[in-house]
């Protein structure tokens, strides 16, 4: 009986020691993952070119294609707060996407930002002129609110207001939203960049490891770094990119940042 034991927990430990991570799914753009408060977990990407955010049951089927509006001229910069009531009590998925507009001056450049939150029909709930970062922070025990941070750089220098908006759901039940989501700083240089560029964030307190990803204009990842608290920027050598616009952001803890825009002549 004691051999049969022994050679079953052999026979375990053997098994066990050739199990390996496996690769499940290959998605061709950055993609993430939300609980949604009664149909639960799914993933969630966000495509570009298409105009679209696409949401995928756990098993990678396609549970819907959300189509965002973008203004003529206006490329998708971000999408947050994939969620069923936080933003209204319907039985309807809605969102927040961010898009921009990259705009050429006789001497310089500069961007035009915009936000909007929708429905999954493509309804809109609210348009917020010059939004160019969101986020849901807690302002009371129980209360949420909304705060869109909104920039004007057709002027020198440029305008800056927050609006802050009251949510008339409750708080949905997602990895990317906290008590109180930190407004992660980032800042590129030199932007444009040739060569070398400098890509510099301060990570929360906190936080002792991220993940500082860069993307190219069609959501595809292109370069990725492991960074901590124990340094402020990291030096990315862009000879390999082609020129273009680029966008990076830091993930840690199951939260994304607001992605910064960066040029590569």
């Amino acid at each position: 009986m004691k051999q049969i034991i022994l050679t079953s927990l052999l026979l375990f430990s053997v098994l066990v020691g050739y199990a390996q991570i496996t690769l499940q799914k290959t998605y061709n753009y950055s993609t993430t993952v939300v609980k949604l408060e009664t149909l639960g977990y799914k993933y969630y990407l966000m495509d570009v070119p298409a105009s679209q955010v696409r949401i995928y049951n756990m098993d990678h089927s396609v549970f819907k294609t959300i189509n965002c509006n973008v203004p003529s001229g206006y490329y998708l910069a971000d999408v947050k707060y994939v969620s069923q009531n936080l933003f209204n009590t319907d039985s309807q998925i809605e969102l927040v996407y961010i898009y921009y507009k990259y705009v050429t001056t006789a001497t310089s450049y500069y961007y035009i930002y915009g936000s909007r939150i929708i429905n999954e029909n493509g309804s809109n709930l609210q348009t917020i002129d010059g939004a160019q970062y969101i986020f849901v922070n807690k302002t009371g025990d129980s209360e949420y609110k909304l705060f869109a941070y909104c920039f004007d750089y057709s002027i020198f220098p440029e305008k800056v207001w927050t609006n802050i908006y009251s949510l008339t759901g409750s708080l949905v039940s997602a990895l990317n939203i906290s008590g109180n989501q930190p407004n992660v700083f980032l800042n590129a240089y030199p932007n444009p960049a040739t060569d070398v560029i400098r890509l510099a964030y301060e990570l929360p307190a906190n936080v002792k490891s991220a993940s500082l990803n860069l993307i190219d204009s069609n959501g595809r990842a292109v370069k990725n770094f492991q960074v901590d608290g124990h340094s402020d920027h990291i030096a990315v050598n862009v000879n390999d990119l082609s020129a273009g616009i680029y966008h990076y952001f830091i993930e840690y803890d199951n939260r994304r940042t607001s992605s910064k825009k960066i040029i590569i002549n």
